[in-house]
């Protein structure tokens, strides 16, 4: 019995240092090419789809970017296609799209890293959340998220709670992803983004979030102690995403211990 302790723990330690190595190898590569264009793929999570432009979708009712005309005629699966804008070594800008490779002019030159580990795609661009200048750090925040077998919610509840380095922006966008990683949980389906849109939604529950929005709205935070009773205890699944999702706009700090008791729970 305890062999087989020992041999679990230390694949579990070799895990938990090979991920960090591989988003290394992804920076030191980037680093490595002091200006231009750069491109890598990886694996998408279930449920996310694109254009190969700038609308993603997870499941049937979050959408990310833009669609022309009806994007559910135009969604297709993964990969995730991320595009880095170096300068002087440095990451200035990052663009993410899932699906059909995009369309290239005859004389953009772009270096391409080529498909790399889900994981370690999503560590490196955590990392740029964590640390990067603002634009950067905001938009690192998707690719993170898109990648296939990650649940980062801890990186994430970090990244929002950093009010000294972060920028509202940023902490914005990990909340977001924040309520929805809560909301997936309370419905069973703990890291599967795209599960609660399988549920068939009642008038009841419509009319139930309508006034949950209302409460969202309240001036001075005044509707955060509803919205919160509403996350914690209504009956209605539907209802309680919906107070989640609002209080995930909101950046008052007790939506984040919200986040955390649900999540770590």
């Amino acid at each position: 019995m305890n062999g087989i302790w020992t041999c679990t723990i230390a694949a579990g330690v070799a895990l938990t240092i090979a991920v960090p190595l591989a988003a290394q190898g992804i920076a030191e590569r980037v680093s490595a090419v002091k200006q231009g264009s750069m491109e890598l793929q990886f694996a998408s999570r279930p449920g996310v789809c694109g254009n190969g432009d700038d609308g993603v979708s997870i499941g049937r009712s979050m959408h990310v970017g833009r669609y022309e005309g009806d994007g559910a005629w135009n969604c297709e699966p993964g990969p995730v296609r991320v595009r880095l804008e170096v300068v002087d070594g440095a990451v200035r800008d990052i663009r993410t799209s899932v699906g059909r490779a995009p369309t290239r002019s005859d004389n953009e030159r772009v270096t391409n890293l080529g498909p790399v580990p889900a994981a370690a795609a999503a560590a490196y661009f955590l990392q740029l959340a964590k640390t990067a200048d603002s634009r950067v750090s905001n938009r690192a925040i998707m690719p993170a998220v898109l990648a296939d077998s990650v649940y980062p919610w801890r990186e994430l509840l970090a990244v929002a709670r950093d009010t000294a380095t972060r920028s509202r922006g940023t902490r914005s966008s990990a909340e977001l992803w924040l309520s929805r990683f809560a909301g997936v949980k309370l419905s069973g389906h703990p890291n599967d983004l795209s599960a609660p849109d399988d549920e068939a939604v009642s008038d009841e529950s419509q009319a139930r979030s309508s006034a949950v929005f209302a409460l969202s709205q309240l001036r001075n935070r005044e509707g955060i102690p509803p919205l919160l009773q509403v996350a914690r205890t209504n009956r209605d699944a539907y209802v309680r995403r919906q107070a989640l999702f609002w209080l995930g706009q909101s950046g008052d700090p007790r939506a984040l211990r919200l986040f955390e008791e649900i999540l770590g729970g």
